[in-house]
């Protein structure tokens, strides 16, 4: 979605240089009003500094960034309607539950009973009505977290901006507040702006996600695309685990291509490489099952050496090589597989996607 009528934020060609180090490369990006948008990538990838930079607490060194069509990219952080949630919550210990999150509507200068009115909705909205006069000390994490969201929501902001802001919790009340924050975004219909190295946490919660490495989006997309079709070896390795092979297309057609992957040839649909390309070849390891001969059908195979099995819960996660590849595969059923063990490998010519270079 790249009409700048339907984005609540726009990155117009914006670049951050931090003396010699370039943060952020010539990006061009929309985030459509009402989308829960993460921004997902390793550590000094970029993706807090684009954050701040629709904070206002960082400015690009060239570009221009706007937020509901109107230019922002000089204009100070108190003037721009956002509401922001810190990794580590930033509540002022010496305030009550109420207090911290009235902060930003006296700030404003509301009336009192508005004040007051407001924050009561929007505590019972972050079911923490009865924790009024409770201070942060006084709090698990979760409710801390939840304080942090409603001083934030509470001043009814254009866009929510979520800095890594569950990674402070334990794995269970991370994915308990993982639904609850989707379900009120969706409920309150906000455009919120997550950063996150988490992509579990990623997928879970987005409409959107862009995918970025050394201060470039590599990739935009629902969850779905991006995790199914991934463009680039970066994305497909770092949004879950793959399978890379190398190949060379030996014949190509208008609804897919027959590759030769060194000593075996199979089909890729949709692929748009010419006759005699070289390409890079990924397959995700749930996508692969490992089956008798018989039992292929009419799907893409390959022989494969056991080398290790692993129980993992959910899967049983299988080591092979081939031709001194290494390959992964997750089955539910590993009965029958042993280390040395040689097995068919087999998989729908649709699960393979070509990757492009970076």
């Amino acid at each position: 979605m790249d009409s700048t009528a339907e984005a609540d934020v726009r990155f117009d060609n914006v670049t951050k240089h931090y003396q010699n180090v370039v943060a952020i490369k010539a990006l061009n990006l929309d985030i459509p009003r009402g989308t829960f948008f993460s921004l997902l990538g390793p550590s000094g990838c970029g993706k807090t500094t684009t954050l701040r930079m629709i904070a206002g607490f960082e400015h690009p060194t060239q570009g221009e960034i706007f937020i509901r069509g109107e230019r922002v990219t000089d204009i100070q952080p108190y003037r721009r309607n956002f509401g922001m949630v810190f990794q580590n919550y930033a509540l002022f210990p010496h305030m009550s539950v109420a207090q911290n999150v009235a902060f930003g509507l006296k700030m404003r200068k509301l009336r009192r009973d508005e004040i007051a009115k407001r924050v009561r909705e929007t505590l019972d909205l972050v079911k923490l009505n009865g924790f009024e006069d409770r201070y942060p000390k006084q709090l698990s994490g979760g409710q801390q977290q939840r304080v942090a969201l409603a001083r934030a929501l509470v001043i009814h902001p254009t866009v929510l901006l979520l800095d890594e802001s569950l990674s402070a919790l334990d794995k269970m009340l991370r994915e308990e507040m993982q639904v609850e924050l989707r379900e009120l975004q969706r409920k309150l219909g906000i455009t919120a702006v997550f950063v996150t190295h988490d992509q579990e946490e990623a997928l879970t919660m987005s409409d959107r996600v862009a995918v970025m490495r050394a201060g470039v989006v590599e990739q935009v997309g629902t969850p779905s695309e991006i995790y199914e079709s991934p463009r680039t070896e970066f994305v497909a390795g770092f949004l879950g685990n793959s399978n890379f092979v190398d190949g060379v297309v030996v014949n190509a057609s208008a609804d897919g291509a027959r590759i030769d992957i060194g000593g075996a040839q199979i089909r890729i649909d949709g692929c748009t490489a010419s006759t005699g390309e070289r390409v890079r070849l990924a397959l995700r390891p749930e996508k692969i099952d490992i089956v008798a001969d018989h039992d292929v059908g009419n799907r893409e195979s390959v022989t494969a050496t056991v080398r290790e099995i692993i129980y993992r819960g959910a899967a049983t996660h299988v080591y092979l090589e081939r031709q001194g590849v290494r390959m992964q595969a997750y089955v539910r059923d590993a009965a029958g597989l042993e280390p040395g063990r040689e097995v068919r490998c087999a998989w729908a010519a649709s699960s393979m996607v070509v990757l492009r270079d970076a």
